[in-house]
């Protein structure tokens, strides 16, 4: 990532709130697909909630069409919990260079996923209803993967016809966990 994408990453973090201190944890909520693909945001509220408690800032990210998700979890936190909520504020460099400050990024299957990946920073990746063995991340940086068992998946759906217990199932504690052993 170049020095103009990191300085341009870390200008917009600064105007959202960050004290160029706090360890930063970028979080992705949305996924393109569909909303089969997404972590519930309350779920993100709650990792978001604990990163903040430990003393990090989480940082939204996403396009444009991620938005609603960003203000549902924003909406979700605990009382005193803060993010950054950049959403729709980046475009492919400078997300690049918000993702190189981070020391970690929960994502659901999206391309912010794979662009964190490729630069080296540290992916949590969340999978439901895409094949993980298919599309997981594959950059130069370490991953874990966190699924939940259920007989339906991978059914590559963009809309769960169920209960999206895929998804739901995957555990807030086994995110919080992962990303305290990554950052």
């Amino acid at each position: 990532v170049g020095e103009g994408n990191q300085r341009a990453g870390q200008a917009l973090l600064m105007k959202s709130g960050w004290n160029g201190e706090r360890p930063l944890v970028a979080l992705a909520p949305g996924a393109a697909y569909g909303t089969a693909k997404r972590w519930p945001p309350a779920s993100y509220a709650a990792l978001a909630s604990a990163i903040s408690r430990d003393g990090g800032l989480p940082v939204l990210i996403g396009g444009r069409a991620d938005q609603d998700a960003g203000v549902e979890v924003i909406s979700a936190l605990v009382p005193d919990a803060r993010a950054a909520n950049l959403i729709g504020r980046t475009d492919l460099p400078t997300l690049a260079g918000v993702l190189a400050l981070c020391r970690t990024l929960v994502s659901n299957d999206s391309g912010a996923m794979h662009v964190a990946s490729a630069i080296g920073i540290p992916v949590t990746a969340l999978f439901g209803p895409t094949d993980e063995t298919a599309t997981h991340p594959v950059g130069v940086g370490p991953s874990t993967v966190l699924t939940h068992p259920v007989w339906c998946r991978p059914c590559m759906l963009r809309e769960c016809p169920l209960d999206h217990r895929c998804m739901t199932g995957i555990r807030v504690d086994a995110a919080i966990d992962a990303v305290r052993s990554s950052a």
